[in-house]
């Protein structure tokens, strides 16, 4: 069954929960500023080119930006981190063209997969909102916006992720 934008209102990811949303009512400024980046540079179309995405219109966003390369594998979704920013790292250590199998835990590779998944499955942005697992991290929070790039157009074939992390309780 292939769900659009509008019958996924809301989906948790097991793990505790990662929660994801289509509203894409995102509260951290860093989150919001890529978001619009990414709908600015999509240009109506329903999702912007890989080459549409310049680091150089977004300096202030490129320690919370990841862009990972999606690759349908026998095994399942495989997920590449190309460019890895650097609030991203201090979480989830060097991971920059790492395959990822080798710096995450599986429950947590098999995590993020899952919300890699759901937005395949809607190919459209999705707000996303947890805690981290990675190394008991958990006290970690993070609110970030998963969004569909394309090297030609033809299909998704990488993400584009805005992140903010925070400690539990902070606002």
């Amino acid at each position: 069954m292939r769900m659009t934008n509008e019958s996924l209102s809301y989906r948790s990811i097991a793990l505790p929960p990662i929660d994801l949303d289509p509203a894409l009512e995102c509260v951290a400024p860093e989150v919001r500023e890529g978001l619009a980046y990414w709908q600015k540079q999509a240009a109506g179309r329903p999702m912007p080119l890989r080459s549409d995405i310049r680091p150089e219109d977004i300096v202030r966003l490129l320690p919370h930006l990841c862009l990972f390369e999606l690759r349908k594998a026998p095994g399942g979704l495989e997920i590449f981190p190309r460019l890895a920013g650097s609030k991203f790292e201090e979480v989830f250590g060097p991971i920059h063209n790492k395959p990822l199998p080798a710096v995450l835990a599986p429950e947590i590779l098999e995590r993020w997969r899952s919300a890699a998944a759901a937005l395949l499955e809607i190919g459209a942005p999705l707000r996303a909102t947890g805690r981290v697992l990675h190394q008991d991290k958990s006290f970690i929070r993070f609110e970030m916006i998963m969004a569909p790039l394309s090297t030609t157009g033809a299909e998704i074939d990488m993400l584009y992720l805005v992140t903010h992390f925070s400690m539990t309780g902070e606002a």
